[in-house]
């Protein structure tokens, strides 16, 4: 099977000659058009005889011819247009709560807007025909649907949380849910005051109101440190009881530990996505980390993902700056900082829960408050922006060179105004944009927000060979742990009251660090028997047990 894919922003038939059109084998027998120009290029996907002659010679990279033999086109589900995304099969839900895991731009979300309705499919088609599939779309009508979106902007409004609430349920169960999820102290507040962490938990909230027969969790745990991770997957997996619940999630740590069962999505980012057969989460989740999906007998990657990076010792390498002990008032909040040493070729991680410190202290770091001065370059944590800049013309700028535009895959960005990118592709853009600049220190604030797995590690990847070949060192503040596992080398961790206190640790190395903030929030960690990745123990199982009672916090 053979799918031909026109990326309209890309396509600019004004400026390239019409080559697509000209070297066409088919088009130049002149008995029938493959390729023709109306406004953009189109591609006659059954004419077409895949040569991919179109796609070498396009020089704005606007075309990819895609021959899919693990796709069956019974399975086609939905697509976008003409030579635009399509996407094969679907979950089919139980329930439960089901994880979907795969890349950015591979039909997760597409998947979630057609299951609730959102996205209307041809119910005549053959895969949809199948009995559990047209059973759940016969009754769909039928089915109260509840559907927390992916993008949050759109709830960050001038309007107080409980005249958002008040929308959807009444007031008695808005308290009993909000004590929950921590956010009663929040209820009059206004949505464009909260926090991305505090926003989220609030978007959790209001999806959960009412009595809805199945829910849709788009990526809820962006922004939430571990603890609140833990929390909302608990208050998840308590609502899945007799009902339906789906989420999509990149964090593998929490998606382990919440899901059951999962989906993974495959195929090519932006031109076609395939879903597999639902597994067991465990075995799900290897298997996506292997690349091959075994009952589909399916290579979905050339090589595994691996996490085992080499680590750099805490006293490793020649100082390149210090400071000593220091506290910072921030209106009623009190920052107790112990002193500390930055070392080149060193990649410290920034560990803690939400509201105790731990921006505060890479912006003192950074310079925007306190007293101290070092040369940085800051990424911050919150990207959104209404720049109507071409990324293209930010390059140029800010003279960000080919290695960094190789490595974060910016070449497919560069027609695209900053304002106009996706929540991932701003994160690539940000990341490239703080490299490039020549500091001694980098400080980069939640770099996994919207980044898939695959992305998550080569971003990973990227920032260690970074300070390596430039002996410089990073900061880096996140909260996913199997991330800052094999990405920082030693870390900080803060300790506190959120909003009112936090307390800095001196930095220290890697195993030593995860255990303490591990017993501050009372969760064990324990490596799997098959790949070696972390996975959290169930509170209260004879696993969390035996650990706490040998002291045992993280067994990495």
């Amino acid at each position: 099977m053979r799918i031909a894919i026109v990326h309209k922003e890309k396509c600019r038939p004004g400026n390239c000659g019409l080559v697509c059109q000209k070297y066409c084998p088919v088009n130049r027998k002149e008995l029938q058009e493959c390729v023709v120009i109306e406004g953009k290029a189109k591609i006659d996907e059954k004419l077409c005889v895949g040569c991919g002659i179109c796609q070498r010679r396009c020089p704005e990279g606007a075309i990819e011819i895609i021959n899919v033999p693990e796709v069956d086109e019974k399975n086609l589900v939905y697509r976008y247009g003409e030579n635009e995304f399509a996407l094969y099969g679907l979950p089919v839900l139980r329930e439960g709560v089901l994880g979907l895991l795969g890349r950015n731009g591979i039909g997760k979300s597409t998947a979630i807007e057609i299951l609730a309705g959102k996205k209307e499919v041809d119910l005549t088609l053959d895969f949809l025909k199948s009995s559990e599939l047209k059973r759940y779309f016969a009754n769909l009508k039928e089915k109260q649907i509840s559907y927390k979106p992916q993008n949050l902007s759109s709830l960050s409004i001038d309007l107080p949380v409980i005249d958002l609430l008040r929308k959807r349920g009444e007031v008695e169960e808005i308290k009993k849910l909000a004590v929950e999820l921590d956010v009663e102290h929040l209820l009059n507040n206004k949505l464009n005051k909260l926090s991305g962490g505090e926003l989220q938990r609030v978007a959790v909230l209001a999806a959960s109101l009412g009595k809805a027969d199945i829910y849709f969790f788009d990526e809820p745990f962006a922004f939430l440190d571990i603890a609140e991770r833990v929390r909302v997957s608990d208050f998840i997996h308590e609502l899945s009881k007799n009902k339906i619940i789906v989420v999509v999630e990149h964090d593998l740590l929490i998606l382990d530990y919440l899901t059951e069962y999962l989906n993974i999505f495959y195929g090519q980012q932006g031109c076609f996505g395939a879903v597999s057969d639902v597994k067991k989460s465990r075995e799900g989740i290897n298997e996506y980390l292997k690349g091959f999906l075994k009952n589909e007998n399916i290579r979905i990657r050339d090589k595994g993902l691996n996490f085992n990076f080499t680590k750099t010792r805490e006293n490793a390498g020649k100082i390149i700056g210090r400071w000593d002990d220091f506290n910072l008032k921030l209106g009623d909040f009190s920052l107790d900082i112990k002193s500390g040493e930055i070392r080149e070729n060193h990649v410290i991680g920034i560990l803690g829960r939400n509201g105790i410190g731990k921006t505060s202290f890479v912006r003192a770091l950074a310079g925007e408050i306190g007293n101290l001065e070092f040369d940085v370059s800051y990424k911050p944590q919150y990207l959104f922006t209404d720049n109507e800049d071409l990324v293209r013309n930010v390059i140029v700028r800010e003279k960000i060179d080919n290695k960094l535009r190789s490595s974060f895959n910016l070449g497919i960005l560069e027609q695209k105004k900053i304002k106009d990118l996706s929540g991932g592709e701003l994160q690539r853009f940000s990341i490239a944009r703080c490299l490039a600049k020549n500091s001694d220190v980098y400080l980069i604030d939640e770099p996994s927000a919207y980044l898939d797995v695959e992305e998550r590690i080569k971003m990973a990847r990227i920032i260690k060979e970074f300070m390596k070949d430039n002996e410089k060192t990073c900061f880096v503040v996140d909260h996913d742990l199997l991330l800052m596992s094999y990405l920082a080398d030693s870390v900080m961790v803060f300790f506190g009251e959120p909003g009112k206190r936090g307390v800095a640790s001196e930095i220290m190395n890697f195993e030593k660090g995860i255990s303490e903030l591990l017993k501050s929030l009372d969760i064990t960690l324990r490596k799997d028997k098959d790949s070696g990745r972390p996975r959290i123990n169930k509170k209260g199982s004879v696993l969390d047990r035996e650990q706490k009672a040998r002291g045992e916090w993280a067994v990495l």
